[in-house]
C-alpha cells in the first residue's frame, strides 16, 4: 500500500509547470490591468474634461467664490493632479480674515475648500467707506452685503490700537448681549482715554470703558432686571455701577 502512494518525479513535473504557469499568467493579466489602468488616467486627465477641475467653495461670506479662487492662487488652467492641498490652506490661512481652511479632493476632479473666516463684529466709516471690523482686529473695505447679519455701528473711531482692543474684547461677549448692541461711540474724556457709550436695542445707553469690556458687558441682563421697564437711561459701569434715567438728575446706585 506503500508503494502506491509514492508519486514519482516524472508525474509531479506537469503539475508543478501547471502552477508556475497560472501564476505567470495572474501576474501577466496584472501588469496589464495596471497598464491600461494608468493609460487610461493619462488620457482622461489629457482631455479637457479630466483638465477642468469642479471646484466647490462653502464657508465664505466675505469673499466671493472668485476672490477665494484667487487668493489660494488657483488658475483655470489648473488640473486635479497639479493642486496641492497645502499649498491652497497655507495660502488661505495667511490672511488676517480667514481663520482655518479645508481642502478636500475627490477623484476624478472635484476639489472642495472649506473655510472658516473671522467674524464681522462691527461697521465704520473710514475714509468715505464702509468698513468691516472682524474678531481678528482686521479692517476689510465691504464690498459686498451681508444678509442676515446684524453688528453694532462704529462711530468716532481712528484705526488704532484702542479699536483692536474692542474687537478682541467684543468676540468675548456671549451671543445674547452682542446682538442687543446697536452701536458703540469712542467718547474718550480727559478722565478716560479709553470711554465708550454703547446704545442697545432696548433703548438705554450704556457708559463703560474699552478696559475690560466684555466683564463689564456681561453684567447687563443682571442690571436691566432691576431697572423699572417704563424707565430708560444711562447705564454707568466706568467704575461702579449706577442708572441715571433720562428724564430726572436722579440716579440709583445697581448693587
Amino acid at each position: 500500500m506503500q508503494e502506491n502512494k509514492i508519486i514519482s518525479l516524472e508525474d509531479r513535473v506537469p503539475i508543478l509547470r501547471n502552477k508556475k504557469r497560472k501564476k505567470a499568467n495572474i501576474r501577466l493579466l496584472m501588469t496589464i490591468l495596471l497598464f491600461f489602468s494608468l493609460l487610461l488616467c493619462v488620457l482622461y486627465f489629457q482631455t479637457s474634461i479630466g483638465s477642468e477641475i469642479n471646484l466647490e467653495i462653502k464657508g465664505n461670506n466675505l469673499y466671493t467664490d472668485k476672490e477665494i479662487q484667487k487668493l489660494a492662487d488657483l488658475n483655470q488652467d489648473d488640473s486635479f493632479l497639479t493642486i496641492y492641498s497645502k499649498k491652497v490652506i497655507q495660502k488661505l490661512e495667511s490672511r488676517n480674515t480667514i481663520q482655518s481652511a479645508e481642502v478636500h479632493k475627490r477623484f476624478p476632479n472635484k476639489v472642495e475648500i472649506v473655510i472658516k473666516e473671522y467674524q464681522p463684529i462691527g461697521q465704520a466709516m473710514f475714509d468715505g467707506k464702509k468698513h468691516l471690523l472682524l474678531e481678528s482686529g482686521m479692517l476689510l473695505k465691504d464690498n459686498h452685503s451681508l444678509e442676515n447679519t446684524t453688528i453694532p455701528e462704529l462711530n468716532g473711531w481712528s484705526q488704532g490700537d484702542e479699536l483692536q482692543e474692542l474687537a478682541v474684547e467684543l468676540s468675548k461677549l456671549p451671543k445674547s448681549i452682542f446682538h442687543s448692541i446697536s452701536e458703540i461711540d469712542y467718547t474718550p474724556s480727559k478722565d478716560d482715554p479709553l470711554l465708550v457709550t454703547v446704545f442697545m436695542n432696548e433703548g438705554y445707553e450704556v457708559k463703560t470703558t474699552i478696559r475690560k469690556f466684555s466683564n463689564k458687558m456681561s453684567n447687563y441682563p443682571i442690571i436691566l432686571k432691576s431697572i423699572p421697564k417704563n424707565k430708560k437711561g444711562v447705564i454707568h459701569l466706568e467704575v461702579g455701577a449706577y442708572f441715571a434715567p433720562y428724564e430726572t438728575n436722579v440716579t440709583n446706585v445697581i448693587k
